[in-house]
């Protein structure tokens, strides 16, 4: 299974306001710490994605998943809507699927796509047709109209981080991240990976 970000987020969960404030930062002509505190928020932010599998901001992702990979469990959540299955044979090429007829979607949190065949019908994932995989494309984040707002303990946690990082740089540049938030990252985990 391989996801990438097609489309990413315009913005930051926190604002720079709320961390400076958290931070305790004052010199707002500093523009080289206003900067560097900037890219900690974006750091942290993505750190902590990839960590548990959440997407903290909406955003578009592409997963193709190869026939192996069954069943086949959107990586990413929360999960605000499938906008695209496709099959695609050894050359490539792409043939969208129908939502209903050629594949189905299951879960609330863990959303699982499986195809017709999957639930009796011929596998075309398997059959001589020629195709073998299977692409997705889905929006995934917090704080959308289909999800829940990013929860209070991981805007918590970001704030600790990025103010542990502020103060102690070389934290930040080897990523160390505090234990406490560690347990909270782990209790969010969604791979197993």
């Amino acid at each position: 299974m391989n996801t990438r970000i097609k489309t990413d987020t315009k913005g930051e969960p926190l604002s720079k306001d709320e961390v400076f404030n958290f931070i305790k930062f004052e010199d707002t002509s500093n523009t080289s710490e206003i900067a560097l505190i900037m890219s900690m928020i974006a750091s942290v932010r993505t750190h902590f994605e990839r960590r548990t599998g959440l997407s903290f901001m909406e955003k578009t992702y592409e997963t193709l998943f190869k026939i192996d990979d069954k069943p086949f469990v959107l990586p990413i959540q929360p999960i605000i809507s499938v906008d695209k299955v496709e099959l695609v044979d050894q050359y490539g090429e792409k043939t969208e699927l129908t939502l209903d007829t050629d594949y189905y979607k299951r879960g609330l949190y863990e959303i699982e796509i499986f195809t017709s065949s999957m639930a009796g019908w011929t596998n075309p994932l398997t059959s001589f047709s020629g195709y073998y995989d299977l692409f997705v494309t889905y929006k995934a984040g917090y704080g959308h109209g289909d999800t829940e707002t990013l929860p209070f303990d991981l805007r918590d946690a970001m704030m600790k981080q990025i103010k542990q990082w502020y103060d102690n740089r070389d934290d930040f540049y080897e990523f160390k991240i505090l234990g406490s938030i560690e347990k909270i990252l782990n209790t969010y985990k969604t791979r197993l990976f």
